[in-house]
């Protein structure tokens, strides 16, 4: 019985083995993969930072302008529905 379950263990580990190099590879991959977007993500956040202190007003006005049209699209939505509905 003893040999069965030590055959059985041993099968597992031969196939297993890939496997697992594998996914620790993936993770590594994954690993490097949030680290470059994190560092992406502070490079843009800098850059942000860096255009609205140079031109204060013109971000002032994207801001609002944005703003306008997406409280627009939100109240076109909201009474379609409301037609819609009734």
């Amino acid at each position: 019985m003893a040999t069965v379950i030590e055959s059985a263990a041993k099968a597992v580990k031969e196939y297993g083995e890939p496997v697992r190099g594998a996914v620790q590879e993936n993770l590594r991959d994954v690993r490097r993969a949030v680290v470059a977007g994190r560092h992406a993500v502070e490079d843009c956040a800098a850059e942000a930072t860096l255009t609205v202190r140079r031109h204060p007003l013109a971000s002032v006005g994207l801001a609002a302008g944005i703003g306008a049209l997406l409280g627009a699209a939100i109240g076109f939505a909201i009474a379609r529905r409301g037609r819609d509905v009734t």
